[in-house]
This record gives C-alpha cells, sequence and structure tokens, in this order.
C-alpha cells in the first residue's frame, strides 16, 4: 500500500480528519476502493466500506452526475442534518467526468460546507478545476500491479496469455484492461490513437482520428495510453525494452531516434496540459488536434537517423 494513504489512513483513526481529500489516479479500482475505505473509517473507526451502502450519513455520486440532479438532490442531501454523531462523508467518484458547470456548483458547496462533513473526490485530477483541487489534500493512488489485473481478467474469461497483453497494455489499470479485452471498439480507439500519435511524432499528424465524433472519457482515455507511450519510448532512449507497449515496440525504436529524451520530455508536457484541457468546456477533437499538430512541430526538427551515418 502507498505509504502516504497508510499515513491518511492513520490520522483519519486518531480524528484528525481533513475537510475534503482528492484521490488522484487513472485506475477508479483503486481511488474508489480507498474513497469507500476512508469514508468507513471516518464514520465507524474502522475498515467496513460494506456497511456504507445502508447508511443515510454516507452519501456517493458518480461523474455522470447532471447540473439539475446536482441542484435538485445531492445539493439538498448534502446539507440536510445529519442521523448520526459522526457527521457525514459526502464522496463524488470519477469527479474528473463531470461537467464544469456541475463542477463550479460543487465548488460553492466546498467553499460554504455543512458542518462536520467530509468530501472526498476520486478521478484523473487535471480533469478537476483547480479551484476544486486547491480546497482538498490531493493524494496520489497508484495503479494496480498489472498481476492484479491479469487476475480479474483470467475471472472474467481471458486466457493466461490474453489477461498479460491487456493488463500490460492498460498499465496495470483494471477497468481499462477489461475494456479492452471486452470491447472491439476500445481497442480500435487504442490502435487509432496510437497511429495518429505515431504519424505525428514523424512531423505529419494525421488529424481524421481527432476529428471523429466520441465522448470526452474516449478521449481522456487516449490521452492516458499515450503518455504509457511516452513512458516506453523513455525506457528506450534508455537502453530498456518498452514496457506498456510491447506490440509496437519496433515502431517506437524508429520514432525516438527523433528525440532526444528532453524532447519526450516536452511532448509528456504537451499530454499532461492536453488532459487538464479535456477537464474543461474545450471540445475532444480540438484538444487532440492542437495536441497532435504540437508534437508534429517538435518531430519535424529532426530527419530519421539513417543507421549506415552512425
Amino acid at each position: 500500500m502507498n505509504e502516504m494513504i497508510k499515513r491518511l489512513e492513520a490520522s483519519i483513526v486518531e480524528g484528525r480528519a481533513l475537510h475534503a481529500y482528492l484521490l488522484a489516479g487513472t485506475d477508479p479500482d483503486t481511488t474508489d476502493g480507498e474513497a469507500r475505505t476512508l469514508a468507513s473509517l471516518m464514520l465507524y473507526g474502522k475498515k467496513d466500506a460494506a456497511r456504507l451502502i445502508n447508511d443515510p450519513d454516507y452519501l456517493e455520486y458518480s461523474g455522470s452526475v447532471t447540473i439539475g440532479e446536482f441542484r435538485d438532490t445531492a445539493r439538498p442531501e448534502i446539507y440536510r442534518e445529519t442521523y448520526g454523531r459522526m457527521g457525514r462523508v459526502v464522496v463524488f467518484l470519477s469527479a474528473n467526468m463531470l461537467s464544469p458547470i456541475v463542477q463550479n456548483a460543487m465548488l460553492k458547496v466546498l467553499e460554504e460546507p455543512p458542518e462536520n462533513t467530509h468530501f472526498i473526490l476520486t478521478g484523473n485530477e487535471y480533469g478537476i478545476l483547480p479551484t476544486i483541487r486547491s480546497r482538498c489534500m490531493i493524494v496520489r493512488c497508484p495503479a494496480q500491479d498489472p498481476g492484479e489485473a491479469e487476475f480479474t481478467l483470467m475471472e472474467h474469461g481471458a486466457s493466461e496469455r490474453e489477461a498479460r497483453k491487456y493488463a500490460v497494455m492498460s498499465g496495470g489499470v483494471t477497468a481499462r484492461a477489461l475494456r479492452l479485452y471486452e470491447d472491439e471498439g476500445f481497442r480500435t480507439l487504442r490502435e487509432e490513437a496510437v497511429a495518429a500519435f505515431l504519424s505525428a511524432l514523424d512531423g505529419a499528424p494525421d488529424l481524421k482520428w481527432s476529428r471523429t465524433k466520441r465522448d470526452r472519457g474516449d478521449f481522456m482515455e487516449a490521452n492516458e495510453m499515450l503518455l504509457l507511450v511516452c513512458h516506453d519510448m523513455l525506457r528506450i532512449k534508455c537502453g530498456s525494452p518498452a514496457e506498456y507497449n510491447p506490440d509496437i515496440a519496433e515502431k517506437l525504436k524508429k520514432s525516438c531516434s527523433r528525440f532526444t529524451i528532453g524532447e519526450i520530455g516536452c511532448i509528456i508536457d504537451k499530454l499532461t496540459d492536453n488532459a487538464e484541457r479535456l477537464g474543461t468546456n474545450a471540445g475532444g477533437g480540438a484538444c487532440f488536434d492542437r495536441l497532435l499538430a504540437g508534437v508534429a512541430l517538435i518531430g519535424a526538427k529532426r530527419p530519421a537517423v539513417n543507421k549506415k551515418q552512425i
């Protein structure tokens, strides 16, 4: 377990819970499970997440809450009187998927919270408004070990080889690994996003992919998977094999010949900025148009290395 999370759980048991937390990470199995664990510690002083389902002082919402649902249902529930003496815990799972208008409404609640109420948000921090992040203690949750994702996939019927393949591609994120295994459309999303990214690395961006109609969640997933591609590029530059994208390792080796480690760092910065823009009102296609064009400008600065010249 993350040492930071251990200390956090201990502080809550000791009665030193803060007003609001953001469990930042890309694996819902990790962040959402820990959110419920923290909530049970706040309400009962022990880990008993199963008890939460029948507790009126535990409120849990998903990232699909609309502004109407927030104003008419969630906000009144948050401000009503508590039933027990331990207060109330409000959890927003995948808060990065909330629309900006809902996040702004949530911000007002965080600024003027009801007495003895704690908030726990989960999700990719770059999709959450900076004004909300600034009011939360941010705890970064590492993704699960790929072995855990493999085990889950095999429970869902995957062969050992398939489980290993998709667990690696997912970066150890169980929910993503399951989608890669079960959803052909999601596998196509990865393939097309990576192909468009590789074209941009070669200095010739193909913007057809970014202009295909997709929901914001798919664009955010694509961005995370491209960060895994960059992780492998850094490994290759340092003489190590690709970790998350062995299926395109040879293509990545070729692309890496165009870039220094510093330039790959600049590309990672662009992907990080893109993740933050995807959490605003900006359209996903427009965000990726800008990203791919920016990557292409870096790629166009250097010709590919000719091995005969080395």
